[in-house]
């Protein structure tokens, strides 16, 4: 029996799954609700039954609407994959001990696309959106499967994105010329009865790392242009001395360095368009950074043993107490050595992207959750190698979000127009 259009939760969302962390804004459609989620791209996975005692029904709308991407608890029912084993998700998946633990390989040459993890992050957190809107609206957990269609905004490397977008997206709508869409059923487990979720895929765009960023700046206008400009000013007035927020939004031929946890992407806009034959990806990042100076210091020094590059970030990102400042010290000095290498790959690389992008490039972008901690040592280095042309080095407080905000813009634009598609009166129904 086909469900009732109006018991259909539509979701269009932006997610951003990086190397390190999952940001992502999904918007409900019907409710007109937007959540924004940040969670690392990590998950626990296990056989057993249950890893975590199950909350109270009657806990549900509390719990949903606290950092619930952070605490999901659910199994999956998918062609994406493998086992139906639970998994738990975010910063919960790092207190679970005795289960396996999966994040993104930032070492070696294996696809992001082609990593399981990448599918798993992305079904969880739409059907907990899902979730969530409906306990939001009916107060309590449902007690029938939920269905949901979903618009999404997805990204791969430049490397992948070339040769994979259309494949990517395939994996979560369907097999092209197949009548039926590939159903993904998630159970959600964190209560003390389950709740199904049933996934469809009405659109899946996929776009390049890094150009939807710059896609997000753009499209964003003089607003966020003059936030940055603003932003850049107050720390350093010469990079951006007579350059006006319409002069940014104007600017049609750019480079963005995008640094992530595992890669480096270098997005080429030439004549405002995406340039995939000038972009590049440095198949590095500051996750490569972290996992070659824990490499060393398992070697060197027994005081320094970490379990993961997270838990060695949020070491490095805390203040130190008194008892752990000389640590601390330790593991930033093996962290800087490996951020120079680090340093040295990307400035090469950009050398090689400035020139095949040529003179008319107008601006270099610097963004991505891995720019912020590398700055010291990055941005004097691409001021020199990029010669007059301005390197505007945006702060990660909000650069790292503009992924997703690009990704979500892009989801929303083919929405607006297949609806701008359908017949006056079927608009009107929507809406309605």
């Amino acid at each position: 029996m086909s469900a009732n259009s109006n018991d259909i939760i539509t979701l269009t969302g932006g997610i951003d799954v990086g190397n390190g962390y999952v940001k992502g804004v999904i918007q409900n459609t019907k409710q007109g609700t937007f959540d924004e989620l940040d969670l690392p791209s990590a998950v626990v996975s296990t056989s057993r039954t249950s890893p975590k005692v199950p909350l109270p029904d009657a806990d549900a709308a509390s719990v949903l609407a606290g950092d619930f991407y952070n605490q999901i608890d659910c199994s999956l029912t998918t062609s994406l994959v493998a086992a139906s084993d639970r998994r738990i998700f975010g910063r919960a998946a790092l207190s679970v001990r005795g289960s396996k633990f999966t994040e993104f390989e930032v070492l070696g040459k294996h696809s992001k696309a082609d990593q399981e993890l990448s599918k798993v992050l992305v079904l969880g957190v739409f059907a907990a959106k899902a979730l969530r809107d409906y306990v939001r609206e009916n107060g309590a957990l449902p007690d029938h499967e939920l269905r949901v269609q979903v618009r999404a905004g997805l990204a791969l490397p430049i490397s992948e994105f070339v040769a994979r977008r259309h494949a990517y997206a395939a994996e979560f709508i369907g097999l092209l010329g197949s009548s039926d869409p590939a159903v993904h059923l998630v159970t959600i487990k964190n209560f003390s009865t389950p709740v199904s979720v049933r996934l469809e895929f009405v659109d899946v765009q996929v776009m390049a790392e890094g150009a939807s960023a710059q896609f997000a700046i753009t499209d964003k206008g003089e607003p966020l242009a003059q936030a940055l400009l603003d932003d850049l000013r107050a720390r350093d007035a010469s990079l951006v001395e007579g350059v006006s927020a319409s002069d940014l939004v104007a600017v049609q031929n750019t480079i963005g360095v995008d640094v992530g946890e595992g890669t480096v992407n270098f997005p080429v806009f030439t004549d405002g368009r995406f340039n995939p034959e000038a972009a590049a990806t440095l198949d590095e990042g500051y996750g490569t950074a972290l996992m070659n100076a824990m490499e060393r210091m398992s070697e060197s020094d027994a005081t320094l043993q970490f379990s993961s590059r997270k838990q060695l970030a949020d070491f490095l990102h805390a203040e130190p107490s008194v008892l752990v400042r000389n640590r601390h010290q330790r593991a930033a000095g093996f962290v800087e050595d490996e951020a120079s290498y680090l340093v040295d790959e990307i400035v090469s690389s950009f050398g090689d992207v400035l020139s095949q992008a040529g003179a008319t490039t107008e601006v270099v972008y610097v963004y991505g959750g891995g720019s912020g901690p590398i700055k010291h040592l990055l941005h004097p280095a691409l001021l020199k190698a990029a010669g007059d042309v301005p390197v505007l080095y945006l702060d990660s407080s909000y650069s790292r979000h503009l992924n997703r905000e690009g990704l979500y813009i892009a989801a929303r634009h083919v929405e607006q127009q297949a609806l701008a598609a359908k017949p006056a009166g079927m608009r009107s129904k929507e809406v309605a």
